[in-house]
């Protein structure tokens, strides 16, 4: 990846085995490897993203570019819906229409500002915008809407705008928009993007699923079969799934997703829930390790009121997993390096000394009792001669 990334981003490595760099890895909370980190402004957040080549490249060129989007009326929807494809399907948007590109101050470091850094640092809530898009840009996406057009109002009423700005809101492809009514300053307008920094229905994969379960709801899960033969019969309880997560009396109560039920298979047998039973619903409150499942109630209404009558109990998430012995090991052989290996070599060392001793004391029996044979043998000769008589 280094050298697509040359000038763009720096990489670094950092062995954790290493009794000299371990404490750096103990307070940077590592506990498996590869562990992807990243540092900006005096902090370290974990990387968001797949670990696969394209995706790594595409974050860190993503991280290398300014951290809020610049677009402009009145082309706004199609701009923004770029945007939101190249994405995680939604944005945090802001419009000030305050905001001025001919600030006094066109440089920062020697370097001319861009044309939306401009825009950023000429109000106080495009800098409040701009310091949070910063702060959270390795996870979530911004975008700024220049003002000036002439359908500015029209665009932007699309958005929910309704007031003389400035105005922020988190926007998605086919949901209505969410606005920030809170006061702007860093820690209000950060907050809200933490608490809505997900998709009204996410698709759970390995990347998302830790942030999506921690984020202050249990997960109303819709566990699907993807094959091609189900495509329709799926299509149609994910579509209605996320009609609840729009309209449901209990939307507010849960993270809606889906899970591929075929790929998540091994996870899912904790809950018993089996490839040949699909589509279901699962709540998980993964914090509390509880869950509610019924496969008889059919219709996410039912299911909801299933659980809040108690019709659906609650069940306690096993804390075994489906690993095998192996992977298990790996496991805890990962989680405690170097204490681990320098065990297993001191194990292998204790080994190979008594076979060693084993060897040893084989050789010296086999000497001793070739030299007991030899002594028989000479005794047994002895016996034989006949003694000589003098006259």
């Amino acid at each position: 990846m280094a050298p697509y990334l040359s000038g763009k981003l720096a990489i670094g490595k950092l062995d954790c085995t290493d009794s000299k760099t371990k404490p750096v890895c103990d307070e940077l909370s590592v506990r498996g490897y590869p562990t992807l980190k990243i540092y900006r402004d005096g902090d370290f957040f974990d990387y968001p993203g797949k670990r696969d080549a394209d995706s790594m490249i595409a974050f860190a060129e993503k991280m290398s570019m300014p951290a809020v989007s610049l677009v402009s009326s009145p082309n706004l929807q199609t701009e923004i819906s770029n945007i939101l494809s190249n994405s995680d399907g939604f944005a945090f948007f802001i419009y000030d229409p305050r905001a001025k590109s001919d600030t006094k101050n066109d440089t920062k470091g020697g370097e001319e500002l861009s044309l939306v850094e401009k825009y950023l640092a000429s109000t106080t809530a495009t800098q409040v915008f701009g310091q949070v898009a910063r702060k959270l840009q390795d996870r979530a996406h911004f975008v700024m809407m220049a003002p000036g057009g002439h359908n500015d109002k029209n665009e932007l009423q699309k958005l929910g705008f309704k007031g003389k700005g400035p105005f922020i809101a988190k926007v998605e492809v086919n949901v209505a928009p969410v606005v920030y009514q809170g006061k702007m300053n860093s820690m209000d307008v950060l907050d809200f993007v933490k608490e809505n920094n997900v998709a009204l229905m996410t698709d759970l994969q390995g990347h998302n699923f830790r942030t999506v379960a921690a984020m202050g709801r249990p997960m109303f899960i819709g566990v699907l079969d993807p094959s091609e033969a189900r495509r329709e019969e799926m299509d149609d309880f994910g579509l209605k799934l996320m009609n609840y997560a729009k309209d449901g009396d209990a939307k507010e109560e849960y993270r809606f997703a889906t899970m591929d039920g075929i790929k998540w298979s091994n996870f899912l047998k904790q809950f018993d829930i089996t490839s040949m039973a699909l589509p279901q619903l699962l709540v998980l409150d993964a914090p509390k390790r509880v869950y509610y499942r019924n496969e008889t109630i059919v219709g996410i209404d039912n299911f909801v009121k299933g659980i809040k009558d108690g019709t659906i109990g609650k069940q306690e998430q096993s804390t075994q997993t489906n690993d095998g012995a192996m992977e298990n090991f790996h496991k805890f052989f990962v989680k405690y390096m170097p204490y681990s290996l320098l065990t297993v070599v001191l194990l292998i060392g204790v080994m190979i000394y008594f076979v060693l001793s084993d060897d040893d004391d084989e050789i010296r029996y086999q000497e001793m009792l070739k030299a007991q044979q030899t002594r028989a043998r000479k005794v047994k000769e002895q016996k034989k001669l006949k003694p000589i008589k003098e006259d």
